[in-house]
């Protein structure tokens, strides 16, 4: 399982020497045939990519499987790398693509196993509501209700896959509206107002909380 290699990297972290390089220097040096520049990414985009793959399609186990389809794919694509775009943005093709695949299998063969946003939990099992955004909640982020919780997680659910996914890659993982723009392959006006039209639905899912008594 893709978990248990998580577990084991941290473990055995990188040799320091190697924390300080950019992300693009440790593809092309992973390409170059040192493996521990590979174990330094993994480190720093495991986490995030399964934590993205677990909110999107609200199913863990899914997510696991897929988040290692993904670094595996990095894994092949090594050679290919030219530094045209961050590795950031690379990555989240690979993963953008691979949620279409994984959307389009399901619309052809519906799949028993897809569980509900509602019960998803984040990357460390906190509720949905306490890990988006993707920073570390204060006090008043902890304090929110399990209702509240569970709205956000159906407004989420509700969202067309276009527009989860760049409020995800906004709100969550905390790219730049260009950077969504490249991964997506649109304009930044398209993503903007996907992002506008995502927060108008969530804000309404939310309204009754908004109101108070």
């Amino acid at each position: 399982m893709f978990l248990s290699l998580l577990s084991k990297r941290r473990a055995s972290r990188p040799v320091l020497s190697l924390e300080g390089q950019s992300d693009e220097d440790l593809y092309r040096r992973f390409a170059g045939g040192e493996e521990r520049a590979f174990r330094v990414l993994l480190d720093r985009h495991g986490d995030k990519v399964l934590g993205y793959l677990t909110r999107f399609f609200g199913d863990r186990e899914l997510a696991t499987d897929l988040t290692q389809d993904v670094f595996m794919r990095v894994i092949r694509s090594a050679g290919r790398f030219r530094g045209d775009s961050s590795f950031t943005t690379f990555l989240y093709r690979i993963v953008r693509n691979l949620c279409v695949d994984v959307m389009r299998s399901r619309a052809a063969h519906p799949d028993s196993r897809a569980a509900s946003l509602e019960r998803t939990a984040g990357p460390d099992d906190r509720p949905l509501a306490e890990t988006i955004p993707g920073r570390e909640p204060d006090g008043e982020d902890r304090a929110l209700s399990g209702e509240l919780s569970r709205a956000l997680a159906k407004g989420l659910e509700r969202l067309p896959p276009e527009q989860r996914e760049v409020f995800l890659m906004r709100e969550v993982e905390g790219l730049r509206f260009a950077e969504i723009a490249s991964i997506l392959d649109v304009n930044e006006n398209t993503v903007k107002s996907r992002m506008h039209y995502a927060v108008v639905s969530l804000r309404k899912a939310l309204a009754a909380f908004r109101e108070g008594p």
